[in-house]
This record gives structure tokens, sequence and C-alpha cells, in this order.
């Protein structure tokens, strides 16, 4: 082993050390735990990602409120799914995540809710009622995805209007 992989495999190791951190209820561990992660940036992204499968609801949250910090679009697939979470408070969290990344969620998010769950029908509301209400470019195409995600038949009405807007999206609608 090359001295450049023992280094990555001690920073790897004491990054996922700090992620483990983060679900304890010593509150200046996780404190420090958590700035070390954001200093770490994206290469504490990957055992973030693995961090918001984990059992504790603590952990998960603190991953998720990390992934919002360190916005890297890596984490999109992850946080979209974290939008189905039992925990209503991560599945927020996991919202904010996406709306802080951007456009680049938007799409990735349309094409999970074309095969949705009902929760994750509400955390895809938190987000894409943000970008049609604060952003002008996707106004038009999400506001009826918006509406739809409110309706009585969301589980039948979603999928059409999603995919009108990804075609839209895409620039074939």
């Amino acid at each position: 082993m090359t001295d450049m992989q023992k280094k990555l495999n001690s920073g790897e190791a004491q990054i996922l050390q700090w992620v483990q951190q983060l679900g304890t209820e010593e509150t200046t561990q996780r404190y420090a735990a958590r700035q070390s992660l954001v200093d770490s940036g994206e290469a504490a992204v990957p055992a973030l990602i693995n961090a918001l499968g984990e059992p504790s609801d603590l952990l998960r949250w603190e991953a998720a409120k990390l992934l919002n910090e360190i916005q890297h679009t890596s984490a999109i697939p992850a946080l979209i799914e974290t939008l189905a979470d039992k925990n209503s408070g991560i599945r927020w969290v996991a919202g904010d995540a996406l709306i802080q990344l951007g456009e680049s969620a938007v799409t990735p998010l349309l094409q999970a809710i074309l095969i949705d769950t009902s929760r994750l029908r509400d955390g895809a509301y938190h987000v894409l009622h943000h970008h049609a209400t604060r952003n002008d470019q996707f106004r038009e195409t999400l506001s009826p995805v918006v509406e739809a995600l409110k309706s009585l038949d969301a589980s039948v009405a979603v999928p059409i209007v999603a995919e009108k807007a990804l075609l839209k999206i895409s620039g074939l609608g």
C-alpha cells in the first residue's frame, strides 16, 4: 500500500468516525463532528449518503442537514429517496437540501414521482412548490405538478403531469 493510499484510507476512516458521532446524544461531540464533516466537503458525501439509510433518526437528520450544507449533486438520488423517510423532519430537511441544489434536482425528482409513494409525494410537493413559486423558468411547467400533488387522486394524476413536465423540460413537449 502506498503512502497516498494509507492517507486516503486514514481520511475515510476519520470521516466514518465523524459520521457515527453525528448519532450521539453528546451535543459537543456531535457539533465537532458536524463541523469536521463540513470542512471535509465533497469527501464526506459518500459516507453521509450511506448514513441516510441508518436506523437512527438523529443520524439520518444530521446527514441530510450536512448534505444540505455541502450541496453536492451526487447526493440528489439519495436525498430524493429520503423524501420517503418515515420521519417527517428528515423528509423536510432532505427537501430543503434538494431545494438548495436548485434546478439540477428537478428532473430526477420528477422522474421519481412517476413511480412514487405517498410519502415521496409529500416531500416532492415541498421541493417542487418552492421551484414553481420562486423560479420563473419552472413556474408554468411545475405548477400543474404541484396542483396534482395536492389533489385527492394524486396517485393517478401526478405521473401524468410529471411526464408532461419532463417532456417540457427536455424540450420535447
